[in-house]
């Protein structure tokens, strides 16, 4: 869904700029309401207080931003860089285990869903009834490790989507890929060697959907 509404949403922008409704020059003006609207989501979807103070980071950051992009605030980018070591560390305070948190790894996976926006992680999922998870990376990444996982039953579905970012996911040489996702300014590409039918019979089969706007996704083994 994320990918849809962006890629929406940028070709209505760069349309009415051509008809010459609304120049994109100054709508780029505002791009920190980008943030400040992110921020909002992440505040009132997120079950977790290291979610919540992430929306609350990112509001600031962009209500920041926003008032120096509108003249209201006379700082360079540069003097701003501490407000992302102030952001790091509220998350960290209100969570340790935070999916902001760089380099992170953990056991799990079925019915996972998680999102990183300016930032990534790495996840080692080792289950051996996986059934399924989503990732979502906006201006950020993940690095998926499944080979050591197992499907339940015959199929999984990944759903995977990568918005200005990439997502990579490393899966068995006894899974067989199923690609629906697609890719817009962006891949969304499967390096997979499929099962030897000698050694896997019956390979159990992962279908992975999702888009890549601008940005990519690649399962390999």
């Amino acid at each position: 869904m994320v990918p849809a509404i962006v890629l929406i949403g940028i070709g209505a922008l760069f349309l009415l700029n051509n008809l010459h409704i609304i120049y994109v020059r100054e709508i780029l003006r505002f791009w920190p309401a980008i943030l400040i609207a992110v921020g909002i989501v992440k505040l009132v979807d997120s079950s977790d207080g290291s979610g919540r103070a992430g929306g609350a980071v990112l509001i600031g950051v962009g209500g920041v931003f926003l008032a120096r992009s509108l003249g209201y605030l006379d700082v360079s980018v540069g003097d701003l860089w501490p407000l992302i070591l102030i952001g790091v560390g509220l998350m960290m305070l209100f969570e340790r285990t935070s999916v902001f948190q760089m380099g992170l790894k953990f056991k799990g996976g079925s019915g996972t869903k998680e999102s990183v926006v300016f930032s990534g992680g790495k996840r080692t999922i080792v289950d051996q009834n996986f059934t399924g998870a989503k990732y979502d990376a906006i201006f950020g990444g993940f690095e998926l490790d499944l080979r050591k996982a197992n499907i339940a039953g015959d199929e999984a579905v990944l759903d995977l989507n990568a918005v200005f970012g990439g997502i990579e996911a490393k899966i068995p040489e006894s899974w067989a890929v199923v690609v629906k996702g697609t890719g817009v300014f962006g891949a969304f590409v499967d390096n997979t060697l499929q099962p030897d039918p000698r050694i896997f019979p019956n390979p159990k089969r992962l279908i992975c959907k999702g888009g890549a706007v601008f940005g990519g996704v690649e399962i390999k083994n």
